[in-house]
């Protein structure tokens, strides 16, 4: 049945115009005024204008070969769904934009069923290719560390803990912080050095940790805290690049896990202009989404360091290389997988 809608100056108008339109068959089926109009739905069965069928439907003898050449013998597996390839699965949990997943995954695929381990060897290989690992808590290292990074990043926590191993190491160490506009930054330094029993010094200028760098020498390690800065804020990213540039050493990033990968990204890109070309991850102990690690190194020319595990000082940093950010990724990608069937149980 086709409806149809006529507008007229009158009912009989409008009665009219169906009747010359769609014959004597046609039946009215609500006529309503709308001001000084009429508004009247005819409906009809059919008409000479009705649309003609938008294709020609199969026969039934066609339908039924096509039905049965396409269906399964009986018995007979059906057709999985492509399989997915584990490090895909395990990079898309870790919110690894896909461009970067597509350069990790950039290799054989590996099973879908393939072992925790065998996956896990699988990743590290393709970090190895595609990130650098560079220590710097080595007892060889007498060149100053810079810690940079923005705020809450754990920046002081990196200092702390790189002074503490090089003490247990029994290498000469010297704390400077020209972190003077944190409220807790300097005090809990100070009193971290003055455990260690290690020179403390607070950089008020540039000027100042140059000359600090100099009285170190070559044969004592100067740990440098800076002050947090807005990587957003250009004064405060060449106010820590004047810092760096003061000690000439090497300069770490504190950057935590856990972060939207494009604010990484953003983040890592402020403070390559400062001068940094490490990445320490801290909040490692904390965070289980590792995707704005991985972007952000993947953006510069940044390596990877050490990381931080845990909010203690006295304990250090820990050795970070391929094979221990696989597992770690491998790791955090299972615990969610398994929180989630449990939830979907229950």
């Amino acid at each position: 049945m086709r409806l149809k809608t006529y507008t007229a100056a009158s009912a009989e108008d409008a009665i009219a115009r169906i009747r010359a339109e769609l014959g004597d068959d046609a039946l009215v089926v609500s006529t309503e005024a709308h001001g000084d109009m009429v508004r009247v739905v005819a409906a009809m069965e059919s008409g000479p204008d009705a649309p003609e069928p938008a294709f020609e439907p199969a026969p039934v003898e066609e339908l039924e070969e096509i039905v049965r050449r396409d269906a399964p013998a009986f018995g007979a597996a059906r057709p999985r769904p492509p399989e997915t390839d584990p490090i895909e699965r395990i990079l898309a949990y870790h919110n690894v934009p896909p461009m970067l997943r597509r350069r990790v995954t950039d290799g054989p695929s590996i099973g879908r069923r393939s072992a925790s381990s065998s996956v896990g060897a699988a990743l590290a290989k393709r970090l190895a290719g595609l990130y650098r690992f560079a220590p710097i808590a080595r007892p060889d290292n007498d060149v100053p560390v810079v810690v940079v990074g923005p705020p809450a990043a754990g920046k002081t926590l990196v200092v702390a803990k790189l002074a503490a191993q090089a003490a247990l190491e029994g290498r000469r160490v010297r704390l400077v912080s020209s972190d003077r506009d944190s409220a807790g930054g300097v005090p809990a330094l100070a009193a971290f050095a003055g455990i260690l029993d290690v020179p403390f010094d607070v950089a008020e200028t540039a000027e100042d940790l140059a000359r600090f760098a100099a009285a170190a020498g070559r044969e004592t390690l100067l740990v440098v805290d800076t002050a947090a800065a807005n990587p957003f804020s250009k004064s405060e990213i060449t106010a820590a690049a004047r810092m760096v540039v003061a000690a000439r050493g090497r300069t770490v990033l504190a950057l935590p896990a856990g972060l939207d990968p494009i604010e990484s990204v953003e983040v890592a890109e402020a403070f390559a202009k400062a001068g940094a070309t490490t990445i320490v991850p801290t909040r490692l102990d904390c965070s289980r989404r590792m995707g704005g690690l991985l972007a952000a190194a993947a953006a510069g020319t940044y390596a990877f360091a050490e990381a931080s595990f845990s909010p203690s000082p006295a304990d250090s940093l820990e050795p970070l290389d391929a094979e221990r950010f696989a597992r770690i990724l491998v790791a955090s990608a299972e615990a969610i997988r398994r929180e989630s069937q449990t939830e979907a149980v229950s």
